[in-house]
C-alpha cells in the first residue's frame, strides 16, 4: 500500500514539476496541473503549491506568496542638466571626439564649455567633478561617456580651462 501511494506521490510531483518546468507557451508554468494518475490519500507540496489527492479527487491549491520588506533605498537628489557644467578634453588623439562629446552632452541640456586637447594621450575616458557634484559625474558617465569611463573626484590641478566646469570629462584612447 505504501508502495502504491509512493508511486502515485512521485507521478504527481512529475506531472507538476514538467508543468511547473514546460516552457512551450505562453503561461504554461501558471497553468493549473493536469494529473491524469490518482494516489489515494496523497499530498505535495511543490514549487507551484500544494497538490492533495484523495478518493474522492485531486485538488491543487496556487503557491504560498511571501512578502518581502521594502528595501531600503535612497533617491539621489540630482541638479538639473542645465544646473552642471562641463568640459571635455580629448586626450585620445584622435581629433573630433572631445567635439562630439560635447555637442552630446549639449543636447541632453548641459551647460557645456569649449572642447579642448590635451597634450599627454590616455587610455580610457574619465570624469572628474567637484565633489558637490559627484552624483551628477557618474550619470555623466552612465548616460553619456560610457564605454568603461570611470569617477574620479577633481584633481587639486585640473586641466588649464576647466576653472568654470563643474565636470570635465577627458576622453582617451580605447582600452
Amino acid at each position: 500500500m505504501r508502495g502504491a501511494v509512493l508511486v502515485g506521490l512521485a507521478v504527481v510531483v512529475g506531472i507538476v514539476g514538467l508543468q511547473i518546468l514546460d516552457d512551450s507557451g505562453p503561461g504554461s508554468g501558471d497553468r493549473t496541473p493536469v494529473i491524469d494518475t490518482v494516489a489515494p490519500d496523497a499530498t505535495a507540496t511543490t514549487a507551484a503549491g500544494t497538490v492533495t489527492t484523495t478518493a474522492s479527487g485531486t485538488t491543487a491549491t496556487a503557491a504560498p506568496t511571501t512578502t518581502k520588506a521594502p528595501s531600503s533605498t535612497t533617491a539621489l537628489k540630482l541638479k538639473p542638466n542645465g544646473q552642471v557644467t562641463v568640459k571635455v578634453f580629448n586626450a585620445s588623439g584622435v581629433p573630433g571626439v572631445a567635439q562630439a562629446m560635447t555637442d552630446r552632452l549639449k543636447a541632453a541640456g548641459y551647460n557645456t564649455l569649449t572642447p579642448a586637447n590635451l597634450d599627454k594621450t590616455r587610455t580610457g575616458s574619465v570624469v572628474q567633478c567637484r565633489s558637490a557634484f559627484s552624483d551628477e559625474g557618474k550619470l555623466i558617465i552612465f548616460a553619456q561617456v560610457k564605454n568603461g569611463a570611470t569617477y574620479e573626484p577633481m584633481p587639486s590641478d585640473p586641466p588649464g580651462g576647466s576653472d568654470d566646469a563643474d565636470c570635465i570629462v577627458i576622453i582617451g584612447k580605447a582600452a
